[in-house]
């Protein structure tokens, strides 16, 4: 449940801090607070966000991170190369794109369209 602190800051505006908190009986196992001038934007992200949590894999890609791209890799190997036999050349180029820099960034940043993942790369 999530609920809105007011407080004054020494030139006299207000700002609020929309404080998010998921527990299991008595015990909390997420929280994340947030600050904004306005009280509909606290409101509304306070909303958004108590949705998003709802959705039990979103609550464990924020409490234990995203994975990334060479992570995703290694299982994409370690699990599929028993199932279905590929030749050398494939293991070469996963194996290249686990160690590549492309495979440090987590995952997230394949979904959004506006950002270009290749952007720190040189041609």
């Amino acid at each position: 449940m999530a609920y809105i602190k007011v407080r004054k800051q020494s030139d006299g505006s207000t700002r609020y801090t929309a404080i998010v908190r998921l527990r299991r009986g008595k015990t909390i196992i997420h929280q994340e607070a947030r600050t904004f001038a306005h009280r509909v934007a606290a409101v509304t992200w306070a909303r958004h966000r108590e949705v998003v949590l709802e959705d039990p894999s979103a609550l464990t890609r924020v409490q234990h991170g995203a994975p990334t791209l060479a992570e995703l890799i290694r299982w994409y190997i370690e699990s599929c190369e028993k199932v279905s036999k590929w030749q050398r050349s494939k293991q070469t180029h996963l194996e290249f794109l686990e160690r590549h820099a492309l495979g440090n960034p987590t995952v997230p940043f394949l979904d959004d369209p506006g950002k270009d993942p290749f952007a720190g790369f040189s041609k």
